[in-house]
């Protein structure tokens, strides 16, 4: 598996709105997935790693806005 990295610049409202966009999107997402019937008899605990297993791109919406909320802590934006 080839790492890709995506290096954007923003402002902070910006960030903060997409922040929200992604996490719109990523909640919106995971909704769908979450009472699908392939996850039915999936414990609770494991159901959101499933799904994040089972679906790239919910993963790749986590792992950006895990690095934007970090990134906006690091400017001393709360997230």
């Amino acid at each position: 598996m080839c790492d890709i990295t995506v290096e954007i610049r923003l402002k902070r409202p910006q960030a903060e709105a997409y922040l929200r966009f992604l996490t719109n999107q990523y909640e919106l997402l995971m909704a769908a997935c979450w009472f699908d019937d392939k996850y039915r008899y999936t414990p609770a605990g494991f159901r959101g790693p499933r799904i994040l297993e089972d679906h790239p791109h919910i993963a790749g919406l986590n792992r950006t806005m895990r690095e934007l909320v970090k990134q906006l802590k690091e400017a001393g934006v709360p997230a």
